[in-house]
């Protein structure tokens, strides 16, 4: 397999800076910090772990997903920032599935809490699920994480191949066509290489 040349990497690195605000890339390295030595499997989800692969896409926060008790380890990690109590909570999405060109909501649930670092909201979901209508609660939403390098530091983020899935479950084509387009371009690379 030939590896990237410096040029590629570079063009990666640039996509990269360009897509994510400086204030996520400091508040992970902030995280980081924080939970070094603690043994806390945290991975990076939503819009930013998205666009930490290169999706366009504008977070607008920090969604960390984990199990229940690293989510109670993360709650008494960052007690001096005054996070919001940790509940077990249902909450329902602002977007519907669309399923055979109906809609239905959308109720995840979770051990959830949040809390403000660098001026960057930081929402923490333990154990999270998912619930399309009045169908019974999907597998608790953890899986073998990407990683990614900011800063010097190894970060975990939610593979593209889990949320072209979910996307395609839930119907939302629109953000299911962004994904695959950057699933597919290392293949289209691989497919310009002289061999």
């Amino acid at each position: 397999m030939n590896q990237p040349s410096n040029q590629e990497i570079l063009n990666k690195l640039y996509e990269v800076l360009f897509i994510v605000p400086t204030k996520y890339v400091n508040a992970i390295s902030s995280l980081h910090q924080r939970f070094e030595s603690k043994n806390i499997n945290w991975i990076v989800n939503g819009d930013l772990a998205e666009a930490l692969k290169t999706v366009k896409v504008e977070p607008d926060c920090i969604e960390i997903v984990c199990t229940k008790h690293d989510a109670e380890k993360i709650f008494q990690v960052v007690k001096d920032l005054n996070p919001s109590p940790i509940n077990y909570q249902n909450r329902q999405l602002s977007r519907n599935a669309v399923v055979d060109g109906k809609e239905f909501p959308i109720y995840v649930r979770s051990y959830y809490f949040d809390f403000n670092l660098e001026s960057v909201l930081v929402k923490v979901q333990g154990d999270m699920q998912f619930k399309v209508g009045d169908w019974e609660w999907g597998d608790i939403y953890i899986f073998p994480p990407d990683c990614v390098h900011i800063v010097g530091k190894k970060t975990s983020v939610t593979p593209l191949t889990i949320k072209a899935e979910l996307y395609q479950y839930f119907g939302w084509t629109d953000r299911f066509e962004k994904v695959k387009v950057v699933i597919q371009k290392p293949l289209l690379l691989k497919q310009r290489r002289p061999f």
